[in-house]
């Protein structure tokens, strides 16, 4: 991988440099594809959403936790009474027979829980990877019309890093960086 992305980069440098006269008709640009993403207002309206989302699953959450603290207090206050020895044996009995049960449901209802955690957060991971991809598509698309109305022969995205996490672009001229007009160009209207 890393040596792709630095053959990338290889060639990019190639094709800019091959020969004066051809270096003057090649127009290779530049783009932040990490900050266009993030001015992008369908990326903030998405961001929203999830979190409205991610908030009413962990209210769902808060609920299901008071309601297992309950039967867990119903469960500590049985297995008490079933341990008073003021109490008749029959009842102590039947305390302990309900202190069995509920901490079978309990037990039932920490599965519950742990369920209903895995699915809403597979479900949000999934939402999140869906509205990303739509948006990195949409941005893409904008991109390669600008670039081809433009003229651009390539446009290289700088906001990529290497496996050691190093910036693999270390200096973009401004006069040739078109984040700035796609982030104009996307929230055009907004």
């Amino acid at each position: 991988m890393k040596i792709i992305q630095w053959g990338l980069i290889v060639t990019v440098l190639c094709m800019a440099s091959v020969l004066p006269a051809q270096a003057q008709d090649t127009r290779i640009v530049f783009i932040d594809l990490d900050r266009v993403f993030n001015e992008f207002y369908k990326t903030k309206l998405a961001d929203a959403q999830l979190k409205e989302q991610a908030d009413e699953f962990n209210e769902e959450r808060r609920r299901m936790v008071e309601e297992y603290e309950a039967m867990n207090d119903r469960f500590t206050a049985a297995r008490e009474e079933a341990q008073d020895t003021a109490l008749s044996e029959e009842v102590r009995n039947r305390k302990r027979n309900e202190a069995e049960e509920l901490l079978i449901e309990i037990r039932d209802f920490e599965s519950r829980i742990q369920r209903f955690d895995q699915t809403r957060r597979k479900q949000l991971e999934d939402q999140g990877r869906r509205m990303r991809t739509r948006i990195v598509n949409e941005i893409q698309d904008e991109i390669r019309k600008y670039a081809r109305n433009q003229g651009f022969q390539a446009v290289v995205d700088s906001s990529g890093q290497s496996l050691n996490a190093v910036e693999l672009i270390l200096y973009v001229d401004s006069r040739i960086d078109i984040s700035e007009a796609m982030i104009e160009i996307l929230n055009k209207g907004r």
